[in-house]
């Protein structure tokens, strides 16, 4: 699956245009900041960002036309006419001070593989275009590895993992800069090393670490996901004799991850502004707390609005490109992954595994409270002071909360398979193939990139 993953995402690194993926200019500008090994931004004026070469702003405005920040249209980007950026020189020495706050105070730990890309392009002095693709490529390539491990540690449903890592959403994201190739990878290897631990009986120490490691980058970027730390509780808890160990675990990584959350927003507390403009997050949160019944009516408005807003939701979680602004094509397209979990949940777990409703209904309670978590953060961060509703969610914010609704649904799955499962993964693969090619049709085509 990782060769199917690699045939999917690594051309996306150089026919996707550069920064024609959300916030990769804020993204591109704090991994190139972390390569100077400048963890903490400065602010000016009010704003955060740093001090970075002006070749790096000058290549985007030549891309995408357009001031930092601002929501990018769709406009022709032939390879042919991108590849003549690759003469803009580096000139590292130029500098001037550039606003980011929409990532500037984001942790470097899901920048380390953009980070590494970008420095092996400085070391041999490339410019700015091929310290971009770089940076995509090594973000690519360990994502890939890291959805090919959890593959390979899941016990059952391995294909739920496939279905979900290789989404042409997901292949999008892991080909760019953004630090959502290493959330969702991070969610679905940390899911993977929890249910192996519960099937096996205990947690073996390198998993334990592993595990930690990952929730800690996970919770660092998106703190929403912290409950995903607790998946491995009830699965434990229902076999008898194992409650001392499984608490004792999973202490340790919570206080690991949050440790590590609560750490850096500390340690970069000073650089922080308000990122997207419309919100300030102090206020937010002082009107909330003054207003809990206020707030509650607004979760409960924005959930219940999830029905007009259910088909954007759907297809900028299977794959919306560019800025949210290119739809896959064909249309039908966007039922292949429906079609896929359908296959999936019809066959159900291997035999000899136990159905579960407790394990499915945990699961599922810990997917709507990282949906309600991803909607208050993003009520704090872009809402206005005491406004009637939520904005600004997309569907890619639920891609890592799958696994845990997709895995209880497999819980109660009526069907057993059996030990033998080549089938539902050829029709995986043939599945993802599809995608593969409607994703590259639609990025060449919409972006004219031949």
């Amino acid at each position: 699956m990782i060769i199917l993953g690699a045939i999917g995402s690594i051309p996306l690194v150089v026919l996707t245009p550069p920064f024609q993926v959300p916030d990769e200019v804020q993204h591109f500008y704090r991994a190139y900041q972390l390569s100077d090994f400048r963890f903490r931004a400065e602010v000016q004026n009010g704003v955060s960002g740093g001090t970075l070469p002006v070749s790096l702003p000058e290549l985007v405005k030549s891309v995408v036309y357009t001031r930092d920040g601002v929501f990018y249209s769709v406009t022709p980007a032939p390879l042919a006419k991108t590849l003549k950026l690759a003469s803009i020189p580096l000139e590292k020495s130029t500098r001037r001070f550039i606003a980011f706050p929409g990532s500037a105070f984001y942790s470097p730990l899901p920048y380390l593989p953009q980070v590494v890309g970008i420095s092996v392009g400085r070391l041999f002095g490339l410019g700015p275009l091929y310290l971009v693709f770089l940076g995509r490529l090594f973000n690519c390539l360990t994502a890939l590895a890291m959805i090919g491990f959890a593959v390979y540690l899941i016990p059952i449903a391995g294909e739920l993992v496939i279905l979900i890592g290789l989404l042409p959403m997901s292949l999008f994201l892991y080909a760019s800069l953004s630090p959502d190739a290493a959330v969702i990878a991070c969610a679905l290897l940390f899911f993977a090393l929890s249910l192996a631990a519960n099937t096996s009986g205990s947690w073996k120490t390198w998993e334990l670490v592993m595990a930690a490691a990952l929730g800690a980058v996970l919770c660092s970027v998106k703190p929403v996901y912290a409950p995903m730390l607790l998946a491995g509780v009830v699965p434990g808890l229902i076999v008898r004799g194992r409650a001392a160990s499984v608490i004792r675990s999973h202490v340790i990584l919570v206080a690991v991850a949050m440790g590590a959350a609560a750490g850096w927003l500390l340690f970069v507390k000073p650089a922080m502004t308000s990122p997207l403009g419309g919100g300030h997050p102090s206020l937010q949160m002082s009107f909330i707390l003054h207003n809990p019944a206020f707030f509650m009516r607004v979760l409960i408005h924005t959930i219940g609005d999830w029905g007009i807003n259910a088909l954007f939701y759907y297809f900028s979680t299977v794959g919306m490109f560019g800025w949210l602004s290119v739809l896959l094509r064909p249309v039908l397209a966007y039922f292949l992954p429906l079609v896929n979990f359908v296959v999936i949940w019809s066959l159900g777990p291997r035999e000899g595994a136990k159905r579960s409703v407790l394990r499915a209904l945990w699961y599922l309670a810990l997917a709507f409270a990282s949906v309600v978590l991803a909607m208050t953060a993003m009520y704090l961060m872009s809402a206005h002071v005491g406004q009637n509703e939520i904005t600004g969610l997309q569907g890619r914010y639920f891609i890592p909360i799958l696994i845990l609704a997709g895995m209880a649904a497999v819980e109660l799955s009526p069907h057993r398979r059996p030990s033998a499962r080549w089938s539902s993964v050829a029709i995986t693969a043939a599945i993802i193939v599809l995608q593969i090619v409607a994703t590259d049709r639609t990025i060449i085509h919409a972006f004219q990139v031949f």
